[in-house]
């Protein structure tokens, strides 16, 4: 079988998206966006 690779392909910079994911969920924790609570609302 012959083996097809791309060489040319660019690196991900994981580390860039990871802190940018954190930054965003941090900045939406400040806002009380995506808050868990385990009170029920309906009782």
């Amino acid at each position: 079988m012959s083996r097809t690779g791309d060489n040319n392909k660019k690196k991900k910079d994981n580390n860039a998206l990871n802190r940018q994911k954190n930054e965003h969920a941090q900045s939406n924790a400040q806002h009380g966006k995506h808050d868990y609570s385990k009170k029920t609302d309906h009782l």
